[in-house]
């Protein structure tokens, strides 16, 4: 969907109101950001995101000349009117900060959107994820999608009993944001059912980082197997979609999963690439099993409390 000039004229008053009322950008909800006739669109979108294809991209949000200040709130008050922001870490960030920090994709201890690295099929800690395009890198980078459910299907058609594996519960990384009680990891299946709906979860660097962790036992041979044809079988099902500033992506995590290419990045720092992202809660939203809901809820620790970081340098000192 391309935004005209009616729905950026209300996104960008609702912003400036934000920011002429001094409203922490922590605080922004629907009722804070009111967008009287853009509202329905968002309708919309929440209806393709729940009911259709699980993925929007809404296009033209002129960031550059609404700059970071206005430019956040503008997001965040669009994800207000699909759901509650959650936090996305230990530090309570509603505000996600994608950009190549110089973290090693292969250390446990960080995740992959800190890097430059290609991710693999995942999703967020969720309902939906937004990704808005802030800046773009110089070369690599798209942004890459599969439906779970076509996944899924072409499996169940190859190898029936590979599905049977992936519905049986596997170990994933906390990546050390490790709630009050709970181990290092969190168990839960690849695909389930729950109430006659579908969800499912990626495959990717939080399996394998938990090998090692206490309590974690070793893949079986017919994991190893049937996470090899998911591999496999997603990049068959993957579409790429390249980023434009100003670009707001939108996905179900629960039946979409997304990862992104390798990216070189521009000598200039004021340049890097750089997504806003956020992590959505729609209590609304489709049934899912309890060990899903509990898990994919947001990052919590002791001692987290919500917080709006909106430039990334201060977020990554902030986490340092």
């Amino acid at each position: 969907y391309t935004l005209d000039d009616t729905d950026i004229g209300e996104i960008a008053a609702a912003a400036d109101a934000a920011v002429a009322q001094d409203i922490d950008p922590a605080a922004i909800t629907r009722n804070t950001f009111p967008l009287p006739h853009f509202a329905s669109v968002m309708a919309d979108v929440r209806r393709e995101l729940q009911d259709g294809r699980g993925v929007v991209v809404l296009r033209g949000l002129p960031v550059a000349a609404m700059g970071r200040e206005h430019a956040a709130r503008a997001f965040l008050g669009i994800g207000a009117h699909l759901g509650t922001a959650v936090s996305q870490n230990a530090f309570g960030h509603l505000l996600g900060h994608v950009r190549d920090f110089g973290k090693n994709y292969d250390d446990p201890r960080f995740r992959g959107y800190q890097s430059n690295a290609a991710l693999g099929f995942h999703c967020d800690h969720c309902d939906y994820v937004g990704l808005l395009c802030m800046q773009t890198s110089q070369s690599g980078g798209e942004s890459r999608i599969a439906s779970a459910v076509t996944l899924y299907n072409r499996m169940l058609a190859m190898r029936p009993d590979l599905v049977a594996v992936l519905c049986r519960d596997f170990y994933f990384t906390r990546h050390g944001e490790v709630p009050a009680g709970k181990p290092q990891w969190y168990r839960q299946p690849v695909f389930s059912f729950h109430d006659g709906y579908f969800s499912a979860r990626g495959v990717s660097a939080y399996i394998r980082k938990a090998q090692g962790l206490p309590g974690v036992p070793p893949f079986t041979p017919a994991q190893e197997e049937a996470m090899a044809l998911y591999v496999q079988t997603v990049d068959a099902c993957a579409a790429d979609i390249p980023f434009a500033v100003g670009d707001i992506q939108l996905l179900h995590n629960h039946v979409m999963l997304h990862s992104r290419r390798a990216f070189t990045d521009w000598p200039d720092v004021a340049r890097r690439r750089h997504l806003y992202r956020l992590w959505l809660k729609d209590d609304a939203g489709r049934p899912l099993p309890a060990d899903v809901r509990e898990n994919f809820n947001g990052v919590y620790v002791p001692g987290t409390h919500h917080q709006v970081v909106i430039d990334p340098e201060k977020a990554e000192e902030a986490a340092a």
